[in-house]
């Protein structure tokens, strides 16, 4: 019996062993003042040569000449595929400092002409010492504790390899700039605690910012110069200049855990759901301050604003209702009642439509008709959580089971296009002036680029991990 017991024990440690070896993913260095870091990869040119390599290392060095290597999963680019068109890298964190280099392992190269595919040569000897598969960039930038950078490495594909078979590409990397101009989105990262900023006319990646834990809802001002951002973890909310692209102010008084946001009609007033208080926040931009809480339905999780009746409407997820509540008097004025569990909304016009997580169903309430508020049901025949408003008689929705984004005709009141995008589609928003439509997707962390008038994903951005929202700076 006892070494029955000693068997038993010795396989379970066995077992226990070994599954924590087997543990997919890369143990993430960290360091007591370390900075998040971002590099991302593109190529600006339209490549004459089909190569492809693989990186599985990368290392920085700062300007005391100590090296800090980042882990990292093969990663296999492709010229072909990269040209005008940017991958990340990696995510990770360095301590506080002044780095002065960059430095990437290449474990294999191939060339592929006249269908036949070449192995190239990889670097070998600088300076008469052996660096087999390094490849060194200058590069300059600073790391600050709790702060957020891009490090983008731009590959000049045709001049890559050197007397015919070495390959020796040419890369030239720089740190985000302290100005970043043009139009842009802001993306917030549930699980990079960062905002990614994307330039709307390359549709790429230009920046990012450190925000709080968890940044879930986003929004911003009428002008575009204040992006607000709901920390759900740090229980906050961050106000980002866009002028200088940089956390201003930190809203930190509320007490609960912020979920989703939206502005008053004159900007003065942000209000933000606290799904495990059951309650709104209300904020005064002036002061940047909460200054009172309005008591709705159980777990309330989207508010989207009425501005044209000051009104805001709020899903609250337990009680199977949307609440009313006045701007200006803070007060629910009525509650709608519902069949299953709201999530998220989209007021389009005089109609307010209702994603459901637990039906095939879309709601859309009558707004017009106070108090009755008549609501219609579309069957769509699968489960539409994310809703956005489009261009004319159009609402687009993110389908979760199958990946997709639904186009609903709001004047037949059925879907007329599905488009594959990124896995788990989660945040949207449009630009009318120039047709397109952006989709966060969480799982895939990217963003898709959707052309409404050809109906198809013209551009794939990488961002942070876990994106939960999206919002276009106004031009």
């Amino acid at each position: 019996m006892r070494n029955l017991c000693r068997r038993l024990v010795v396989f379970f440690l066995i077992f226990l062993f070994a599954s924590c070896a087997l543990k997919p993913g890369i143990k993430e260095p960290r360091y007591s003042n370390e900075g998040q870091v971002f590099v991302y990869l593109s190529s600006s040119q339209e490549p004459s040569m089909d190569i492809t390599f693989v990186i599985s290392g990368m290392s920085f060095m700062n300007r005391d000449g100590i090296w800090f290597d980042v882990p990292m999963k093969p990663r296999t680019v492709n010229s072909i595929k990269l040209s005008r068109n940017q991958i990340k890298l990696r995510e990770f964190y360095l301590p506080e400092g002044k780095y002065k280099k960059l430095k990437l392992i290449v474990t294999e190269a191939s060339l592929k002409r006249d269908n036949k595919k070449r192995s190239l040569a990889l670097p070998q000897a600088v300076d008469n010492q052996l660096i087999y598969g390094e490849l060194l960039v200058d590069i300059d930038f600073n790391v600050f504790y709790r702060e957020s950078l891009c490090l983008f490495v731009d590959w000049d594909i045709n001049r890559s390899i050197v007397d015919k078979y070495l390959f020796q590409p040419g890369l030239v990397a720089k740190p985000q700039g302290l100005e970043i101009k043009n139009i842009l989105a802001y993306v917030s990262n549930e699980g990079s605690n960062c905002v990614t900023i994307i330039d709307r006319q390359e549709e790429l990646v230009v920046g990012t910012i450190a925000v709080g834990e968890a940044p879930r809802g986003i929004a911003a001002s009428s002008d575009g110069t204040r992006i607000y951002v709901a920390n759900s973890r740090s229980n906050s909310i961050s106000v980002i200049d866009t002028s200088v692209n940089r956390v201003s102010a930190t809203i930190d008084n509320l007490g609960y855990s912020p979920e989703e946001l939206a502005l008053s009609w004159d900007d003065n007033t942000l209000f933000a759901t606290n799904p495990r208080s059951n309650n709104v926040s209300v904020i005064d931009l002036a002061s940047n301050m909460a200054i009172a809480r309005i008591n709705v339905g159980e777990k309330p999780i989207d508010i989207v604003a009425d501005t044209e009746r000051r009104k805001i409407y709020v899903s609250n997820y337990y009680s199977l209702s949307i609440s009313v509540v006045d701007m200006v008097t803070r007060v629910v004025d009525n509650t709608i009642s519902l069949r299953s569990n709201p999530k998220y909304l989209a007021l389009c016009d005089d109609r307010l439509y209702v994603g459901n997580e637990s039906v095939n169903d879309v709601y859309v309430v009558n707004i017009p008709y106070i108090p009755s508020y008549p609501i219609d049901t579309v069957n769509i025949g699968s489960r539409l959580e994310r809703l956005v408003c489009g261009l004319t008689n159009r609402v687009y929705a993110g389908n979760l089971a199958f990946d997709e984004i639904s186009f609903l005709h709001t004047g037949l009141d059925m879907i007329t296009k599905n488009i594959a995008v990124g896995r788990s589609p989660a945040g949207m928003d449009v630009d009318a002036m120039r047709r397109k439509l952006y989709v966060s997707n969480k799982l895939s962390e990217d963003v898709s680029v959707i052309d409404i008038k050809t109906e198809r994903v013209v551009k794939t951005v990488p961002v942070g991990k876990k994106p939960h929202d999206i919002v276009l700076v106004a031009e």
